[in-house]
């Protein structure tokens, strides 16, 4: 066991806190005025790229009403140097990126907690996340949010791996850490040098840009870099800077960015002739010998005047008010506000031909994953497989017929408005125009009729739908002007939101990004005669390198954990790279795709199952087929990856039994594909669990035999569930894993430590961090090639005197669970059967316990799966524990036939297994 090193706070500010220091245990007040209410702790003298635990017991108020609330309280986290300047790190693993504090994770209410505390109202709090370099200490902000009453947190500390000796496990992981392989939060991060490192950024004649960013200084000496300014207009002649910018014949005009402290935040402020179109700063440093990065992405916004807020006017929020007034601060002098229903601005806007061409990307996604099948056939509407409805003449667009979140947020995208203009008659495309209209029409920005569409997914699949019917109202013989004025505005006004949401990095490194991102290339594309497409444009494409990097990282690497949105983001990729063929400005993100896309699809194509499903770790909204939606996308738009190899093995399927392992991919497969219904597969997750929206689901499994899925995963669907429910798919007692000391998984990852070659077997041990830096923790899969028997195997060291774990595993709603006796459960699915078998190898087993749709307080719901819609479905969970002293070793066997268990338990006992057990 490392040793561990323990690190206690100074406190750094008070708010409205009171501290409680003159007793041994400190203990610190935040009242219940909301987000302000806070107290501000400093903890120093930290590792770098080594994870950390914050560990602090909260003390709750009797009378406390935000009982299942699950962000009670915030923890925000600011990453400091050894002067104490901050670091704007893009992400970090562990934590979530929030607008208050840089950094935040949750305090879940008094209802998450055990119940053992109730009486005397408090509860045990684990946080744990990664100390990048070069931080030297953090300051944490223990903030009120949800609670009625003050709270107090009692006795925080650090606790951290002490860095030892290179050969040291937890050394091996901090230096994977810092890997370019993994999710390393300086990745993105530019080395400055004598040779500037240049980005370009579309501008609005004549109007202010900002570009904000980071310096890093991490050398002796306190000098900074320079910024050099390039204006070109649209043949990609240099244009003379209205600004007195100084001028060096080295550089020529540039901006001078000093560096005092070891940080520097900046601001470029620009105005960009009337000829210019674009700008190129050249980043670089006065000498070679400086040490000094810069933080990307940068963060971009155009001037006050044209920002949505500062558009959106008293008189009316409806989007032709809207374009009017951009129109008229674009142009002061003309009268395009009062024109803008006018044939020749129409006209001028759009240009059809290069409308019709715009890269849509949604309308293309969803073809792939679910086919050309129709959702909307006369005015019966099928969403998200629920049955048929009918849709109104005239909707109000407050329609929620089936209670469902994911109904609403297809129906508000407008997705279904598609079917309508496929044919191209004259009727069908009318028909969506009205509609769009109305839609239009009854939700003026900032007063939606439904909150659910203006979530950023929704947005952006209508910024799309929109641009096509745009383009289809150039086939219609009779065009309404005042419909196309609405339709036309209400694209400007996407363009805007998506605009302001992507260029202020809100959504970093996730698949919403990259959704917003190509929505409003599409946009700027599609628009190319507007004013602000060029400045659109390259904030898309920005955006998507970025995107795509973090995504889909070298040799199958992902920070995303859901395989479903693995494959929608290598489906945007691949539809993108074809998209965007031929375009200059694009040829580093198609180089980029090129490279990346491969290994991801690779990966994927590996772990599938024979039935062609992937596990549903993560969220991974129901009724897709990965298989089709594989073929429909390799056809359409990746033959030419067929030319790889091992890409072209993976997706020929070979019969006979097969072990994938990848620590990049996070993922672990057997498999035993047979030409009948009874294959069989196990499937396992180690990647990185992300705080945002991700399931603490580290070595969790999935397993199948004889053709009936026996073990599954409760999965889930984002923005669908809500509150206690959500809370429940998200926790790792939720997936097939196991839990020490009644702690359950914080963020962290696993990798594979061996693999191991036995007869007709194999063996895979995986490490793990998710438990905190007191316990080392293996969990070992053992599995027939045939997969008629499988162990699952978890080794815990412990700092402390005594430990245990309790583990679960979540059956398939349509399979039956019943001990037979203390030590033998029995899993049935019509004629088949599965026996579960506890296994001890160190400790003492502490039985078996069957549960099913137990609803309790919300830290102690088990035994549901999400029906993908929002909604939990009951299904039956079995879970065995182990206690002993510092080192506990056992798990479950489960096995279909007498001949596998004998085999199985017969290689368990092999020297060969023993050595991976101790």
């Amino acid at each position: 066991m490392a040793d561990i090193k323990q690190i206690l706070p100074t406190l750094r500010e008070r708010g409205d806190e009171v501290a409680q220091e003159e007793t041994e245990i400190r203990q610190f007040i935040v009242s219940n005025q909301n987000r302000w209410s806070r107290t501000t702790l400093e903890f120093k003298d930290l590792s770098q790229d080594v994870w950390c635990e914050l560990g602090f017991q909260i003390s709750w108020h009797p009378e406390e009403k935000s009982r299942t609330a699950h962000d009670f309280a915030i923890i925000g986290i600011d990453f400091l140097t050894e002067d104490g300047s901050s670091i704007d790190f893009a992400y970090v693993p562990g934590l979530a990126r929030a607008q208050i504090d840089p950094h935040s994770s949750h305090i879940a209410g008094p209802d998450y907690y055990d119940r053992s505390g109730d009486q005397a109202h408090i509860g045990r709090v684990h946080c744990a996340f990664l100390i990048p370099s070069p931080t030297k200490r953090i300051s944490v902000t223990f903030r009120s949010w949800r609670n009625s009453h003050p709270f107090t947190i009692i006795d925080p500390k650090l606790l951290q791996v002490a860095q030892t000796t290179g050969d040291d496990a937890r050394a091996d992981l901090a230096q994977a850490a810092s890997s370019p392989a993994l999710n390393n939060p300086r990745r993105s991060w530019i080395q400055l040098k004598t040779e500037p490192a240049w980005l370009a950024y579309g501008v609005v004649p004549a109007k202010t840009l900002f570009i904000r960013g980071q310096l890093i200084n991490q050398g002796v000496s306190a000098e900074g870099a320079l910024a050099r300014v390039i204006f070109r207009n649209g043949n990609g002649e240099i244009v003379a800077s209205l600004d007195d910018l100084p001028t060096s014949p080295a550089v020529g005009t540039y901006i001078d960015i000093p560096v005092i402290r070891q940080t520097r935040r900046f601001t470029i402020e620009l105005t960009p002739p009337h000829q210019a179109v674009a700008v190129e700063l050249g980043f670089q440093v006065w000498r070679d010998e400086a040490e000094i990065s810069l933080v990307t992405p940068l963060e971009t916004s155009l001037g006050d005047d044209l920002l949505l807020e500062s558009i959106l006017s008293e008189e009316g929020s409806d989007a032709p008010a809207l374009a009017g007034e951009v129109f008229r601060r674009l142009q002061p002098s003309s009268n395009f506000g009062i024109k803008i229903g006018d044939t020749n601005l129409i006209d001028g806007l759009i240009d059809h031909q290069i409308l019709s061409r715009a890269p849509t990307i949604h309308d293309k996604l969803k073809a792939v994953q679910q086919g050309e099948s129709a959702v909307l056939a006369g005015n019966q509407l099928t969403l998200d497989g629920f049955q048929a409805w009918p849709l109104p003449s005239m909707p109000d667009w407050t329609e929620d017929p089936f209670k469902s979140p994911a109904w609403r947020l297809e129906y508000q995208s407008l997705s279904w408005l598609l079917d309508l203009v496929r044919d191209q008659e004259e009727s069908g495309v009318q028909k969506a125009i009205d509609l769009a209209v109305s839609w239009s029409r009854a939700n003026p920005w900032g007063q939606p009729k439904d909150p659910l569409s203006a979530y950023p997914a929704s947005i952006s699949i209508r910024t799309d739908v929109l641009i096509r019917l745009l383009a289809a109202a150039n086939s219609v013989k009779k065009k309404s002007i005042e419909k196309l004025r609405v339709l036309t505005a209400e694209v400007i006004q996407h363009g805007f939101a998506l605009s302001e949401i992507l260029s202020q990095n809100i959504f970093l490194h996730s698949v919403l990004q990259v959704r917003i991102a190509c929505a409003l290339l599409s946009v700027s594309i599609g628009l190319r005669n507007f004013a602000l497409s060029p400045y659109w444009r390259s904030v898309a494409l920005a955006q998507l390198r970025n995107g795509f990097d973090h995504l889909l990282g070298p040799q199958g690497s992902s920070n995303e954990q859901s395989q479903h949105y693995r494959l929608e983001l290598i489906s945007l990729g691949m539809i993108l790279a074809q998209q965007l063929k031929g375009q200059h400005e694009a040829e580093d993100l198609g180089q980029l795709l090129d490279v990346r896309l491969k290994d991801g699809l690779k990966a994927l194509v590996a772990v599938t199952d024979p039935a062609g499903m992937l596990a549903p770790f993560g969220d991974t909204p129901r009724n897709l087929h990965h298989a089709s939606w594989l073929r429909r996308l390799i056809s359409g738009y990746g033959r030419q990856l067929l030319s790889d190899r091992a890409l072209a093995e993976e997706l020929a399927y070979p019969l006979g039994p097969r072990l994938y392992t990848s620590g990049y991919a996070g993922l672990i497969s057997f498999r035993n594909y047979v030409q009948r219904p009874d294959w069989s597969y196990l499937c396992a997750s180690i990647g990185e669990q992300r705080h945002e929206n991700g399931h603490y689901d580290c070595t969790s499994f999935v397993y199948s035999a004889r053709g009936v899925r026996w073990i599954t995963d409760p999965g889930g669907s984002g923005v669908m569930e809500a509150g206690p429910a959500r809370q429940y798919l998200l926790s790792s007692r939720a997936h097939n894993v196991a839990i020490p000391d009644s702690r359950e998984q914080n963020a962290g990852y696993g990798w594979i430590e061996a693999t191991l070659s036995l007869e007709k077997a194999h063996a895979v041990k995986v490490g793990t961090n998710v438990h905190g830096p007191c316990y080392n923790h293996s969990r070992i899969f053992v599995c027939l090639d045939d997969m008629n028997a499988i162990a699952i195997l978890d080794h815990f060291r412990s700092s402390q005197s005594t430990t245990g774990f309790e583990a679960h595993l979540h059956f398939e709603d349509t399979i039956a669970v019943a001990l037979a006796n203390s030590k033998l459960a029995i899993a049935f699915h019509k004629q088949d059967r599965l026996r579960i078998i506890p296994h001890l190898v160190a400790g003492q087993f502490t039985g078996l316990r069957v549960q099913n749709g137990h609803t309790s307080r919300a830290g102690s719901m088990q035994g549901y799966l999400s029906d993908g819609s929002g909604g939990l479905r009951p299904a039956n969970v079995l879970s065995y524990g182990l206690t002993g002293a510092s080192v506990i070793c056992g798990g479950a066997v489960l096995a279909i036939t007498d001949d596998g268990l004998k085999r199985l338990m017969t290689l368990i006992s092999s020297q060969e297994v023993q050595n991976l057990l101790n």
